[in-house]
């Protein structure tokens, strides 16, 4: 059964997915503007919502946790697809990307040397120049189950504020 939360993910996870081609089309540094991929939490918030205030209107008497589950359902599947794109573009499609996202970090970090001092960014950028290309597939799964955590309390913020409105 294909409910109407996992179409909402996948909708969601659809949304983000061309949000990220459109940055990748028009310029590629925007991928790592952290303004402009931020913007890609705004279809997260709205379906996540959506799915929980639909949820509620199908069943009025339905308990908290299954108002969480609903929304949390759209994130994961949304997660998946977020990080399928990644994959594709930074493994598959332009695994130039990879190079880009390192000579920005690095330039973060020597922006940063008041912040961190001279001796921590020096230290961080050796361990950025020797991971430097070495990301790999699975340092994205690695990455995947914490990106989860937001999620849930995403859905949870929501969840409440959905039950009180309708208190």
């Amino acid at each position: 059964m294909f409910d109407d939360n996992k179409k909402t993910g996948v909708i969601c996870g659809l949304t983000v997915g061309i949000y990220m081609f459109l940055l990748w089309m028009v310029q590629k540094e925007l991928l790592f503007n952290l303004w402009v991929l931020n913007l890609s939490w705004l279809p997260y918030f709205y379906f996540i919502f959506i799915s929980i205030k639909n949820h509620h209107q199908r069943q009025p008497d339905s308990d908290f946790r299954s108002m969480v589950r609903a929304g949390f359902i759209v994130y994961l599947i949304a997660q998946i697809f977020w990080y399928i794109t990644f994959y594709l573009l930074f493994f598959e499609i332009d695994p130039q990307l990879r190079e880009i996202q390192a000579e920005i970090e690095l330039e973060r970090i020597e922006e940063s040397i008041g912040i961190l001092g001279q001796e921590r960014a020096n230290e961080m950028a050796r361990l950025l120049e020797s991971a430097e290309g070495k990301m790999r597939p699975r340092d994205l799964i690695r990455q995947f189950i914490p990106s989860l955590l937001p999620g849930f309390i995403i859905a949870a913020i929501f969840a409440l504020i959905v039950r009180r409105a309708s208190e």
